[in-house]
């Protein structure tokens, strides 16, 4: 039997699946990541390839949780990305990326991070994790 997980599977009646913002480029980790948050019961309200998408993309859906990677194609990257964000909204966010060390580089020693590849297990804790820490 497993243990019950701190986040539902599904979200109660009435009540409003998890929003998430995506940003990321490469479209298998796209995948993986979306398969693992509807496991979760949360929604994918967008899919950002680049920063620019990423702050339209949350601007415009309001995300309850944003997953991002830090390499994006252009000249801006996911921490420009998420700092602009979160100038304008606060969300919790999650790095998932394989240039987690980047993070304490730019100032965000203390961001939630797991790196790649990552196991499903790991990265569903991680997303639970984040989810019950908001404000």
């Amino acid at each position: 039997m497993r243990p019950t997980a701190a986040v539902p599977p599904r979200p109660e009646p009435g009540e409003r699946q998890k929003r998430v913002l995506i940003i990321e480029d490469e479209p298998l980790i796209v995948l993986d990541l979306t398969a693992i948050l509807k496991e979760l019961g949360c929604e994918v309200c967008a899919v950002a390839g680049t920063a620019g998408e990423a702050v339209e993309a949350a601007a415009r859906h309001e995300p309850d949780l944003i997953l991002a990677d830090i390499r994006l194609p252009g000249p801006k990257d996911g921490i420009e990305a998420v700092k602009t964000i979160q100038a304008a909204r606060r969300t919790p966010v999650l790095f998932v990326t394989s240039n987690w060390r980047e993070l304490r580089a730019r100032g965000l020693a203390d961001a939630m991070a797991i790196g790649k590849p990552f196991l499903p297990s790991v990265l569903r804790q991680a997303i639970r994790t984040v989810l019950n820490n908001e404000p």
